[in-house]
């Protein structure tokens, strides 16, 4: 007598267990602008997309279902997204930028929806964070910790401040920040936009002598283009489109790891000069030659330079 009602007891479970299955979250990433290049799909939480080999690796993705928040750091830290699904050709300024996903569940709005077609909206999203009280704190030990100091306005050499050579990971509360490992704005410079800087790579831990704000079109930029322009150097961005951090070369360079900007450039501007950039470390690999210009994007190379020089 029994027979009956199990069995409908049991469709009843595969049908729900394949509904479940069928609105299963997922999305695919893949390591170039349009869908191209290497791709990894996840249906799951990841708190560091390291353990994928696909940290800072992203420039497209589809969401096929369900809505997810990307993060630009390691354990949902940094700037976050939440996105719906949809076609995203190109990640913006998440590009080549996130380290950790999650599906998010309940109610809210997404950051972005259907792709493209809500890009302005996350945009003005990040204009409005950027336009916060620009302010950013640096702290003698990795994840924040140690002696602290704050700093609101330009300081062109850390000796005045007893800091030094110090720094080893920072939160920046508002604006972007250009940070050197000299006095006066010299040497290598960085930028980095706001959030959580929990460990500097090599290149600036225990190296920072200087920082400023960068605005647009005012000090900061504008006087280290006039400086590239003289000195006839480039210009290498973190994201397409001229965005992310930036670092600013005047020298060769034989290898980007020194510097921790090995496969990360997405753009670059040559202010002078014809210089080559090539695919591995002591211009091996596929070498391509810019002059002066700007390059929003750097197709074979994009996310794959590893030495720069000047030629001519």
């Amino acid at each position: 007598m029994l027979k009956r009602p199990i069995q409908l007891a049991l469709l009843l479970c595969t049908a729900w267990l394949s509904l479940g299955a069928a609105q299963a979250a997922e999305l695919t990433m893949f390591s170039r602008d349009d869908f191209q290049g290497r791709d990894v799909t996840i249906r799951d939480t990841v708190s560091n997309l390291t353990a994928l080999g696909f940290n800072d690796k992203a420039g497209s993705m589809i969401i096929r279902s369900g809505r997810w928040e990307v993060c630009q750091h390691a354990d949902f830290r940094g700037d976050c997204r939440t996105l719906g699904p949809g076609e995203y050709r190109d990640l913006h300024r998440l590009s080549n930028n996130i380290s950790s996903v999650r599906e998010v569940r309940g109610g809210g709005r997404d950051d972005d929806r259907g792709g493209d077609r809500g890009g302005d909206r996350g945009g003005d999203r990040e204009r409005d964070r950027d336009q916060r009280a620009p302010g950013v704190t640096l702290y003698a030990d990795g994840d924040m910790n140690g002696r602290a100091v704050n700093l609101r306005s330009d300081v062109s050499n850390f000796q005045q401040l007893g800091f030094n050579d110090q720094a080893r990971s920072m939160v920046i509360h508002g604006g972007s920040w250009e940070m050197c490992v000299h006095a006066d704005f010299g040497g290598d410079c960085r930028v980095f936009g706001p959030g959580e800087h929990r460990r500097l790579d090599r290149a600036f831990r225990n190296a920072i002598s200087s920082a400023r704000l960068v605005r647009e079109g005012g000090h900061g930029q504008g006087r280290d283009r006039d400086r590239n322009r003289r000195d006839g150097g480039v210009d290498l961005f973190g994201m397409t489109g001229f965005a992310g951090e930036r670092m600013s070369v005047r020298d060769e360079m034989r290898n980007l790891s020194e510097s921790g900007f090995n496969d990360r450039a997405g753009s670059l501007i040559v202010y002078g000069g014809q210089w080559e950039f090539c695919q591995h470390a002591e211009f091996r690999g596929q070498c391509l030659t810019y002059g002066p210009g700007r390059y929003d994007r750097l197709g074979s190379l994009h996310n794959q330079i590893s030495s720069i020089r000047r030629v001519r």
